[in-house]
């Protein structure tokens, strides 16, 4: 009898994960270029609220980060059982990412409406996590 992880990765359950994850790399891909596009626009980071001038290395390391992050996320996309590890990451940053807007928004660093597209990496997270447990490997008694 097959195991549960070798069912999720075929079929509609399979596509709908290849789907997410190719999603979760568009996603970073996105990101990797607001950051580089907006995040770096003095004029944008006033209208938004953001205190000082950018610090374009700082922000160009990050849109490295979003980017090869997006690249795993395209490389799960396209072979569900063999980079298990590279969801685990996901899993665990994408909510990170949303709480450090939060926290921003919080002490009012950042405007709210800064804040709201990081719901979209506390869904990934959560739906990455969704994946590594319905796919986990089931002990043989």
């Amino acid at each position: 009898m097959p195991n549960e992880s070798a069912l999720v990765m075929g079929g509609a359950r399979g596509r709908y994960y290849r789907a997410l994850f190719l999603a979760g790399a568009l996603w970073n891909a996105m990101s990797a270029a607001a950051v580089l596009l907006l995040l770096t626009d003095v004029k944008f980071r006033l209208t938004m609220g953001f205190p000082g001038t950018p610090d374009t290395i700082s922000l160009q390391l990050l849109a490295s980060c979003l980017f090869v992050f997006g690249l795993g996320y395209y490389w799960v996309s396209q072979d569900l059982s063999g980079n298990r590890a590279l969801v685990k990451m996901g899993a665990i940053g994408k909510p990170l990412v949303f709480l450090v807007f939060v926290a921003h928004g919080l002490v009012h660093e950042i405007s709210w409406l800064l804040t709201l597209p990081s719901l979209a990496d506390l869904l990934f997270g959560a739906l990455f996590l969704e994946f590594l447990m319905r796919t986990r490997q089931r002990a043989v008694t």
